[in-house]
């Protein structure tokens, strides 16, 4: 599936192209109307995030995530809370404290127990 690849073509083609033409491919990946697509979008974040600009990431992506935090299919709010702890590292302090706490909190909050167990396993990645 592209979703699990397109790190690393970001990674061979370079900053340029990944920003004009591989960032807008991945929002859609991660707002495809197949959960099967956003679940494999989702557990990439974290890795896709690393190659872009903080800033970048923040414009683009994190809408993105803002939005899955809350998506209809609980897989795909897993997928995410598996890695989006590994985010606040891309994105610094301040962003993560503005932007992907509130996002953290919602998802402790889920229904759901193995996003809840996703998250707190993973909270040794936020310092």
């Amino acid at each position: 599936m592209v979703a699990n690849q397109l790190y690393e073509l970001c990674e061979a083609v370079g900053p340029e192209p990944t920003r004009a033409e591989l960032v807008p491919a991945y929002v859609r990946l991660l707002r495809d109307n197949e959960a099967e697509v956003r679940i494999a979008a989702a557990g990439k974040v974290t890795k896709f995030c690393r190659i872009l600009s903080p800033d970048l990431a923040i414009q683009h992506t994190l809408p993105c995530v803002k939005e899955l935090s809350s998506d209809s299919s609980q897989h795909v709010r897993s997928a995410l809370a598996s890695v989006i702890m590994g985010m606040a590292l891309v994105l610094g302090k301040e962003a993560t404290i503005e932007q992907l706490l509130p996002i953290f909190l919602s998802l402790l909050k889920d229904e759901f127990p193995d996003v809840r167990l996703n998250i707190i396993s993973k909270l040794d990645q936020v310092n």
